[in-house]
């Protein structure tokens, strides 16, 4: 008889994001984190601007639900570049002094690239935040983004805009480094994009918030808390979970397979006389989708 490991049928799977930005990064990896039954987690990569605050946020998370075995690691810091990269954001404070559990020497890019070698077409790499560390990536190893299993990307703005807008805009992860957003799309990794086209649309209402907020779990408590630091009235639009959401739930998208560039601007740009060289979300199903992230948000019973 041959058994076969719970573990060894999970999806491998590691998270590029910027933390602390806006508070979809949040629920993402707050979705990620409750779907440890479905996925290995491998790490938590941070990406633009204070990649160090990112990091610890990234920690205290992990710490507070148990789960900081997980390793985390900083991209390239490019709080330099201007005044924006170098935001202190309001979600920092959340975490600000947290030293329990600290981010691994390892950079980054070479952490990404380490697990790729060593898990060649098993990982997903889930990147929500601009491409900075994809571009270190190409630079470092040019081929190694080819040996994902896949690249799903909340990146870019096919055929809807912000706000479900029928223009297109130039979405905030491929305009904030359009040279790195370029290297990304023309690397040959098979990649799917989350671009607005399908996650515009998902908003996280007052309604939810109040649920999550009543729920009083470690997580939720995370969730709300660092919802309360980065607005205590917006509406949350949770563009990044889409991407999380994409491997967990296939059934509720339709793709489309085209061929698309980035041009000067940070415009994603279809040209259908070309091969494609990308899979794009075109429809989601919010409805479900949102249903389906509560119920895992509210069930899942992470904690020290």
């Amino acid at each position: 008889m041959i058994i076969i490991s719970v573990q060894a049928q999970k999806q491998k799977v590691i998270l590029d994001c910027d933390l602390g930005d806006d508070i979809d990064d949040a629920y993402a990896v707050a979705l990620m984190l409750a779907s440890t039954d479905k996925f290995e987690i491998l790490g938590i990569t941070t990406c633009y601007g204070r990649t160090n605050d990112r990091a610890e946020l990234a920690c205290k998370i992990l710490y507070e639900t148990g789960l900081e075995q997980i390793p985390v690691a900083m991209g390239r810091n490019t709080s330099n570049i201007d005044e924006r990269a170098n935001w202190y954001a309001e979600q920092y404070y959340w975490s600000k002094g947290f030293n329990k559990v600290k981010p691994i020497k390892q950079s980054g890019a070479d952490f990404i690239i380490e697990q790729l070698r060593k898990y060649p077409n098993e990982v997903i790499l889930f990147s929500v935040g601009p491409v900075t560390n994809m571009k270190d990536i190409i630079e470092k190893d040019p081929q190694v983004l080819k040996l994902a299993k896949k690249v799903i990307a909340m990146f870019g703005s096919f055929y809807i805009g912000y706000n479900g807008s029928p223009t297109i805009n130039p979405e905030w992860n491929v305009k904030v480094d359009i040279e790195a957003s370029k290297k990304f799309v023309n690397s040959g990794a098979n990649i799917v994009y989350a671009g607005l086209d399908i996650t515009a649309f998902v908003k996280w209402d007052k309604m939810m918030q109040e649920r999550l907020l009543y729920r009083q779990s470690p997580l939720t408590n995370a969730l709300c808390g660092l919802k309360t630091l980065w607005s205590n009235t917006a509406t949350p639009t949770l563009f990044d979970a889409v991407a999380i959401g994409m491997a967990l739930y296939p059934d509720l998208f339709k793709t489309e397979k085209v061929f698309i560039e980035v041009d000067d601007k940070g415009y994603t740009r279809i040209d259908k006389t070309k091969t494609p060289n990308a899979e794009i979300g075109v429809s989601i199903n919010t409805d479900e989708f949102l249903k389906r992230i509560m119920d895992i948000y509210l069930k899942q019973n992470l904690g020290r």
